[in-house]
């Protein structure tokens, strides 16, 4: 009897390490595992292993400022809640429109768009879609009471009419040639009952949307966690379960994902891209962004760059190409005025090229002694592809001619509060995106009231309001290839390049990079 408790004993123990062995998602030592790991209440929680293929962790380099939809023109905020909700016009991996929430849309005339709604839609606490749900979102933004930084882009948005349930009007004041492009980037449609109920404090830190995801719990400047709508309008999600985890150094969201914490980050450092490549659990994945990146020369701030030969000459100082050869690597490709070439109005502009001499010679003429002169750059860092050593590689150029540059790194919801505050003194780097038309680029960063703008030319801001509503196309463009032109002239950045979006993925997450850089969870899924 013995002998045979004893080769059950042992059978138990062989069949224990054989299921231990075959568990799945167990970490290989030369890359992540093949499994995400679920984030807990602080650092992640639990290993890779110990997750079902349901589930995916995503790193990226900042929070969110608020839940609230039509509220934050933030690129991070926006990626995240767009999981949450819907908008009324969506845009496929290329950018361009498909149907959302509307199912169609038309222009009735010069101030009226029509839009058709889909129907059967409900948001995750039962309340209907319909026209009044898009009506009270474009009041909600319209309202000022609820500080809303798109409202400066919805100015000429005089109301959104009810027609019947399933069809909504928006009614300008003046021609809106671009009205479309603010439904599908700005507008995303929030559950209004809950929204009235709830008040706005509450509803920010527990939104209700239409979207794939519904809202499960949120840990400030340290995970979001979403579940599956699965009455989702579009099919149920094959990813169950979604941790949007916070991590703000590259160094730290590269080190998440090698060790299998994490699933997918976007903006692999440049020098990191072999490293990634090489691991066996792991691929990269890129897109040319149309996210455009510069270096802002603040004429808000009452310094030396007030004077256009001032920002000329820094203009004539930066390097950029040598800039994207030893610092990006080359992963990006040089502008020389506003707009990127993947921008649908792009127009070829004659920019600065690098000369040093003709930079001291302009500061001269204006006055300043570059070996006296001296000014303060702010950057983020580990938002942008190697964002902060941009920073320290333009300081250093312009310690060429004399120029002496402090550079002061922010937390990215500091450096977009200086911005916003006008707080910001002579230099910043910031990226813009998505970015596919002119108007968007060049109303929300070169006019006064803009929040994000760093430049304000009382005659240039008339001729951008002169081209905003022109309607008949040919006449359109040739306002706005002359305004990119003005506005190099005038020196208002360093244009420097449309950013290429690096992504560090899982080798068997399905996963397609989108122009405008938007995650959404949806379309994902594991298996190769």
């Amino acid at each position: 009897m013995g002998k045979v408790k004893h080769a059950m004993l042992v059978l138990l123990l062989v069949l224990a390490a054989v299921a231990a062995a075959c568990t799945p998602g167990t970490a290989d030592k030369d890359g992540p595992s093949t499994q995400p790991a679920q984030a807990g209440s602080d650092t992640g929680g639990q290993s890779a292993a110990a997750v079902a293929k349901t589930d995916l962790v995503i790193g990226v380099e900042s929070d969110a400022a608020t839940m609230l939809a039509n509220t934050d023109v933030n690129s991070v905020t926006d990626q995240l809640i767009r999981n949450i909700y819907d908008p009324l016009i969506d845009r496929d991996v290329d950018g361009k429109f498909i149907p959302g929430l509307a199912t169609e849309w038309k222009n009735i005339d010069e101030t009226t768009w029509e839009f058709k709604l889909r129907q059967g839609v409900t948001f995750h606490n039962g309340e209907p879609f319909n026209a009044e749900a898009v009506k009270a979102n474009v009041d909600y933004i319209l309202d000022e009471k609820n500080n809303s930084f798109y409202r400066s882009r919805w100015v000429h948005i005089k109301e959104a009419k009810v027609v019947d349930d399933n069809t909504v009007r928006l009614i300008t004041d003046q021609p809106f040639p671009n009205l479309l492009l603010r439904v599908a980037d700005d507008l995303l449609i929030m559950a209004p009952k809950h929204l009235k109920e709830a008040g706005l404090e509450k509803a920010a830190g527990k939104p209700v949307g239409t979207g794939a995801y519904k809202f499960e719990e949120w840990k400030r400047d340290q995970y979001l966690k979403l579940t599956a709508n699965d009455k989702y309008w579009r099919g149920e999600p094959t990813i169950k379960h979604v941790t949007f985890r916070m991590i703000p150094e590259f160094s730290a969201r590269l080190s998440a994902f090698l060790s299998g914490e994490i699933s997918l980050f976007k903006n692999v450092p440049v020098d990191a891209v072999e490293k990634v490549k090489n691991n066996s659990g792991s691929k990269i994945e890129m897109v040319g962004s149309s996210r455009v990146n510069y270096l802002a020369l603040n004429n808000f701030y009452d310094g030396p760059l007030k004077d256009k030969r001032v920002r000329q000459a820094i203009n004539y100082a930066v390097d950029v190409d040598e800039l994207l050869k030893t610092v990006l690597n080359g992963f990006g490709n040089r502008m020389t005025g506003p707009l990127s070439k993947v921008n649908a109005d792009y127009a070829e502009t004659k920019g600065y090229e690098y000369n040093p001499d003709k930079a001291v010679e302009l500061l001269k003429e204006a006055g300043y002694d570059p070996k006296q002169l001296k000014l303060q750059l702010d950057t983020p860092s580990g938002r942008y592809p190697m964002d902060s050593q941009v920073a320290q590689a333009i300081a250093a150029q312009l310690q060429r001619i004399g120029i002496t540059v402090n550079v002061q790194v922010n937390e990215w919801g500091n450096h977009l509060s200086k911005i916003r505050q006008r707080e910001m003194k002579d230099m910043f780097i910031l990226g813009w995106g998505p970015a596919f038309d002119a108007q968007s680029t060049i109303e929300n960063l070169f006019t006064k009231a803009a929040p994000y703008s760093s430049f304000f030319d009382k005659d240039v801001e008339a001729e951008i309001q002169a081209a905003i509503p022109i309607f008949q196309p040919e006449e359109r463009k040739k306002a706005f290839d002359h305004l990119q032109q003005l506005l190099v002239d005038e020196a208002a950045w360093v244009p420097l390049w449309q950013q290429k979006d690096i992504y560090a993925v899982a080798k068997d997450l399905q996963f397609t990079p989108r122009v405008d850089e938007r995650i959404p969870v949806f379309y994902m899924k594991w298996g190769k």
